[in-house]
């Protein structure tokens, strides 16, 4: 069987602005479809997303995960872009320290923290929910973990805004962020050393792990990717949702102020709902079949992470903000052995964050215009003015 066409630029202007009713036509399509746009196929309901993701000899992610070949030749060589053993061994070392067990020494840090930062906009009540809310607990904490120097620092967010939106590889955002990541290949050739690294890094740790797991430094220095590249866009996405979801669903807010126990499920619900990081691409490595559709080897095949999060064969009212919910399900973190490996810090800034507001917060408000972020994979909020009224 084929897939039927979806004709519509998935990295359009319009689809970006408000994904969510493109994602419902792609879901009501079929299980999978052919986006000629893209050169691609593509799977938006969850069951062949999770399928997809699960089956990782026949759809890989050594071959690069962007539609484009260009840009994949720039993203092969760190763990997201890779299988196998060479996954294992590279997320050995870069996954390690963001487990559960190894943050646990932040808690307090994270903690003081968000009540800090709480502190200061309950007082002002009036504030930017991206730049003054979302990225800054993310920013400070994820900068002094990984012990860039000031150069990587200064550059971080621009860099790794622009690693997403490399994915299309054709549009202007894409040439656009080729330019920015020929300052990261730049900076990491420099500044790829132990030596220009905090004692104590994670990005220090690599160098000091590589050689017992076969990494040569040049191979470490790329690796630093996985922490300058996805360690901050797809949290400061999820954070900057939680004043709109609260500001439109005032009853929600009260609810949780009653309710403290349910601060991780409206944590998951937020990002079930705003699922950060759109989509991204596998290689398709033998002739194969999904759902009845025959899939050709030397393929690409889109995970639109998204739509399957608002599959309504999976969650009932899937457009509804609802932090009663269950939503184990969600892929918005991915799934399978390419789960995004800072999720637990994640979540654990979003859980504090939310805890510190919701003890001096008594309702949020929409203050004005808002702006999305025009990302090719990040879905976010580039604006969000914002207004509390103090408890």
């Amino acid at each position: 069987m084929q897939a039927p066409t979806y004709e519509r630029d998935f990295y359009a202007d319009d689809f970006i602005l408000d994904p969510a009713p493109y994602y419902a036509e792609m879901r009501a399509l079929g299980p999978v479809i052919w986006l000629p746009q893209q050169n691609a196929y593509a799977v938006a309901r969850h069951a062949e997303v999770v399928e997809v993701l699960q089956r990782v000899k026949t759809f890989i992610s050594g071959r690069g995960i962007s539609v484009s070949e260009d840009v994949n030749k720039l993203l092969v060589g760190s763990t997201v872009n890779s299988d196998g053993d060479a996954h294992r061994r590279s997320r050995s070392i870069t996954a390690t320290p963001l487990m559960p067990k190894n943050i646990e020494p932040l808690e307090d840090y994270i903690r003081l923290a968000a009540q800090s930062l709480a502190d200061r906009l309950v007082e002002k009540q009036e504030f930017d929910g991206v730049s003054e809310f979302a990225q800054i607990l993310p920013y400070s904490i994820v900068i002094d973990l990984i012990g860039l120097n000031d150069s990587g620092r200064e550059n971080m967010l621009k860099w790794a805004a622009a690693t997403f939106d490399l994915m299309d590889g054709h549009n202007a955002r894409s040439k656009k962020a080729f330019e920015d990541l020929v300052e990261l290949r730049a900076y990491l050739d420099k500044y790829g050393q132990a030596k220009y690294l905090k004692e104590g890094g994670l990005a220090r740790r690599i160098f000091d792990l590589a050689p017992e797991n076969g990494f040569t430094e040049e191979e470490a220095a790329q690796l630093m990717r996985d922490y300058i590249a996805p360690s901050l866009d797809t949290t400061i996405a999820a954070t900057g949702y939680i004043p709109y979801f609260f500001a439109h669903n005032p009853q929600q807010w009260e609810y949780l102020q009653n309710n403290p126990e349910l601060v991780p499920n409206a944590v998951e619900e937020i990002v079930r709902l705003v699922s950060p990081i759109r989509s991204f691409a596998r290689y398709i490595n033998e002739d194969t079949s999904l759902s009845g559709v025959d899939l050709p080897d030397g393929g690409r095949i889109m995970v639109v992470y998204g739509a399957a999060n608002r599959d309504e064969r999976v969650f009932e009212n899937p457009d509804k903000f609802d932090i009663t919910r269950k939503v184990r399900k969600h892929v918005g973190f991915g799934f399978g052995v390419h789960t995004c490996m800072g999720l637990h810090l994640a979540r654990r800034e979003m859980v504090n964050l939310i805890e510190a507001m919701r003890t001096r917060v008594k309702c949020w408000h929409i203050a004005g215009e808002t702006e999305r972020a025009m990302n090719n994979s990040i879905h976010a909020f580039g604006k969000l003015p914002v207004r509390v009224e103090p408890l």
